[in-house]
């Protein structure tokens, strides 16, 4: 029962912060579930955030699914599923119906303006964070640098799988 009881805190909290989601939620991820409740190594966070990209949903859904199973089984998968999701949902309704009431407001603009803002700082943090776990070599940086220059170059328009099998193609002949 503890063990639930944690994975709800847990998912709660991450839920709570995962406003913006995708890789905003890795650190917040990370700090709660690796240091503070150690339910994975920080290793074992890093392939999770890996796989999650690459499987289709939100990252905070697909690692809650994961380690709510591994910590508590199927029951502990969809609660801790459940519970990652529903405070963005209740933020988001609230805010829908102050929205609706209010009627036209230049408040919700500013507002969103400074949300985005948040959104861009948590965003460039998971990459600092997750990068320091990933890149820890010169090529590694090499490999990284290429990929985001592709990117960059072409505006974002290459597919995210193209950039990830290229990457990995050539970690096969450089490592």
């Amino acid at each position: 029962m503890q063990k639930l009881w944690l994975l709800t805190v847990s998912f709660a909290i991450i839920g709570v912060g995962a406003y913006g989601g995708g890789l905003v939620t890795v650190p917040l991820m990370g700090r709660e579930l690796v240091e503070n409740r150690g339910f994975l190594q920080e290793q074992e966070m890093s392939r999770i955030v890996a796989v999650a990209q690459m499987t289709p949903g939100p990252i905070a859904v697909n690692a809650a699914t994961f380690v709510g199973f591994r910590v508590a089984g199927l029951g502990g998968a969809l609660l801790a599923t459940a519970v990652v999701v529903l405070p963005a949902l209740l933020m988001l309704t609230l805010l829908e119906s102050v929205r609706t009431r209010s009627g036209p407001n230049d408040h919700f603009l500013r507002l969103r303006r400074g949300l985005r803002i948040g959104v861009l700082s948590l965003l460039l943090f998971a990459v600092w964070s997750y990068g320091r776990i990933v890149i820890a070599a010169p090529m590694e940086f090499a490999i990284a640098a290429g990929a985001f220059a592709l990117l960059t170059l072409c505006e974002g328009k290459v597919h995210p799988l193209a950039v990830i099998a290229g990457s990995g193609v050539v970690g096969l002949f450089v490592f």
